[in-house]
């Protein structure tokens, strides 16, 4: 039996009450309750639990109905963590019933994953997504029920129903393009949402990544404590805060609801979130870079001179650029 206790202490967006300018992505485990008992107007929906690795953790508890993905379904290391092409994460998705037109709501214990997987679904053509504010420690919290085990997947979709990507304008996937931006618009803003440790150039924040700085001309996208969260778009409850309360620090840098924007972080998890936190708000030009720094890295050392690297603060004069 589900149980339909809600904790007057726990909120999310308002219970999604509240309209958006853009389309609502983060929902609170109260809606998706109501979906799962049939008391909203969506029919066709999936739930997705996306973490990194196996489902040793979701076997141990997990929304009911929901499935287990491992992120490295969507993205590659051998790919430097960019995500794979829009044909194989098509079929991830059909094995999941996933289509163009399924309501797919997703969910994790570190919201970048699951901003992760949503983005990619987003890329490929899944348009109706949704995030469950709070992730899974905003559904205990709540007091809903929780299913244990394996999942069995629901059975398999045949006909995604649009060629993929259906929505090719949301990603910059290399460098190259990066530049080929800036030639077309020298107003392009290159978010990094890495912390600040990061976007100077004290750490690199990556065992796997030696060097440290950002692009050359990026702008610092106030959003993390470290490389592993994004503590400056959160609530103290785990949830999303909205993009007018983030906007102010934004706009110091430049970064404004007009702009053209590619967010970025070192690999597209941090971003993937700060994405669709503009995107909910009604950001009309935005984009994920998925290279990151960590690609932008690579490019220098074959070509620094296209691909120049900044240290330090931009705003200050003790910043140095490497070219």
């Amino acid at each position: 039996m589900f149980t339909s206790k809600v904790n007057a202490a726990y909120y999310a967006q308002k219970d999604d009450t509240t309209k958006t300018e853009g389309p609502r992505v983060f929902v609170s485990p109260h809606w998706v309750n109501q979906v799962i008992h049939n008391k909203t107007a969506v029919k066709d929906y999936r739930i997705i639990e996306a973490s990194y690795g196996n489902d040793k953790n979701f076997r141990k508890g997990h929304i009911p109905g929901a499935t287990h993905l491992n992120t490295n379904a969507v993205e590659s290391e051998a790919n430097q963590w960019n995500l794979l092409s829009a044909q194989q994460i098509k079929k991830v998705l059909l094995k999941r019933g996933v289509t163009s037109k399924t309501t797919l709501i997703v969910y994790s214990t570190d919201i970048n994953a699951a901003s992760r997987v949503a983005f990619a679904a987003l890329w490929t053509g899944v348009n109706n997504i949704k995030i469950i504010d709070g992730g899974y420690k905003g559904w205990t919290k709540s007091d809903y029920q929780v299913k244990t085990g394996r999942a069995t997947l629901p059975k398999t979709a045949t006909d995604f129903g649009v060629e993929v990507p259906a929505n090719p304008q949301y990603e910059i996937k290399t460098p190259a393009e990066v530049v080929a931006q800036q030639k077309q618009d020298p107003d392009l803003v290159l978010a990094s949402t890495r912390s600040w440790q990061e976007f100077t150039g004290v750490v690199s924040g990556y065992s796997y990544i030696k060097d440290k700085g950002e692009s050359k001309g990026a702008v610092y996208a106030k959003s993390s404590l470290t490389s592993a969260d994004v503590a400056y778009l959160l609530n103290k409850d785990g949830t999303i805060k909205d993009v007018s309360q983030i906007a102010p620090a934004w706009e110091k840098w430049g970064i404004k609801s007009t702009s053209n924007i590619d967010f970025y972080c070192g690999t597209g998890w941090r971003a993937a979130t700060a994405f669709f936190i503009a995107y909910q708000g009604g950001w009309k030009n935005i984009h994920l870079y998925d290279g990151g720094w960590y690609a932008w890295d690579k490019a220098n050392k074959k070509d620094a001179a296209t691909y120049p690297v900044q240290v330090g603060d931009p705003h200050s004069d003790k910043v140095k650029y490497l070219d």
